[in-house]
């Protein structure tokens, strides 16, 4: 019967060593916002922003000359060469340089952008340092990254929101998210174009963006 006794003891102890492990594992986990989504939070929520007016372009042909005109936020006409059949991404990009129309930077206020219809528009954007950056966006809206080498779309490589960044994405008592949606980018350091459209599902017109390297 000793055996038993002894069998029963070890099952015993057993079971409460597992049981402690698991209350210890669980106790070592922490679970909180990474330091760039904690930013991201921070300048959504803050009052502070920058404003940085997208552009708008179409093609000018009045019959002496052609070019590209940029509007919304002020109106610039680029004489230059260009396609009259249809406007192309290095029409755009080469537009905005030549009008000398500033980029905007990664940063950790954010960044309003009007934008009052459905048609394309456009900023330039630098990139002074090679890393991971993640944009972040109160409303839902299209938007793509082109690069300036043969303006060729920057893939997204992950638009996952942890649960941490959820739970923290709501001002209370709303419940109204600060962040919509998280998208990472792998950029190199040069200039890009910054495209956005907005979707048929959003009636806003005011956007805040915020986009930081990643810590």
């Amino acid at each position: 019967m000793k055996w038993i006794q002894y069998s029963k003891a070890a099952v015993l102890a057993l079971f409460v060593g597992v049981l402690l492990g698991a209350c210890e594992d669980f106790a070592d986990e922490t679970y909180q916002l990474s330091a760039t989504d904690q930013l991201a939070v921070q300048a959504m929520s803050d009052t502070l922003e920058i404003n940085v007016p997208l552009r708008t372009a179409s093609i000018l042909a009045d019959g002496a000359n052609i070019g590209v005109i940029l509007s919304y936020g002020g109106s610039d006409t680029v004489i230059m060469p260009v396609d009259t059949n249809a406007l192309s991404l290095t029409n755009v990009y080469s537009a905005l340089s030549t009008a000398n129309i500033a980029p905007f930077s990664p940063n950790d206020t954010a960044y309003a952008f009007s934008k009052s219809n459905d048609s394309l528009a456009y900023r330039l954007l630098t990139i002074e340092q090679s890393g991971t950056y993640v944009l972040y966006v109160n409303h839902h809206y299209h938007q793509n990254i082109y690069s300036s080498a043969a303006l060729g779309k920057v893939a997204v490589v992950s638009d996952n929101m942890s649960p941490e960044l959820i739970a923290n994405l709501y001002d209370l008592p709303g419940p109204v998210p600060v962040i919509k949606a998280r998208y990472e980018y792998q950029l190199d350091a040069g200039e890009y174009l910054f495209e956005v459209a907005r979707t048929e599902t959003t009636t806003d017109t005011n956007f805040r963006v915020v986009l930081i390297r990643e810590q």
